[in-house]
């Protein structure tokens, strides 16, 4: 994985989109520009990622905080 390349991205990564994913776990793109699928926990996502056929070795895993959290993932979440 091209881990610079992955954080770049992701601190772009649109605000308006990773808000439908607040309280959840998400599995992003090896290259961090999209979310390839969100569950409420990593067990459940991981259950998700394999029933797609998705290779969870290639992709990298976030808790997304949830309205009552008081934590920021990146600069967009500033907005």
């Amino acid at each position: 994985m091209f881990m610079p390349e992955y954080w770049q991205n992701r601190a772009r990564f649109p605000h308006d989109e990773l808000v439908k994913y607040r309280g959840q776990w998400v599995a992003f793109s090896a290259d961090g520009r999209r979310i390839v699928a969100g569950a409420e926990s990593l067990s459940a996502l991981e259950d998700r990622l394999e029933q797609a056929g998705e290779d969870a070795q290639q992709l990298m895993f976030e808790a997304v905080p949830g309205p009552d959290d008081d934590v920021f993932l990146g600069a967009e979440e500033l907005h």
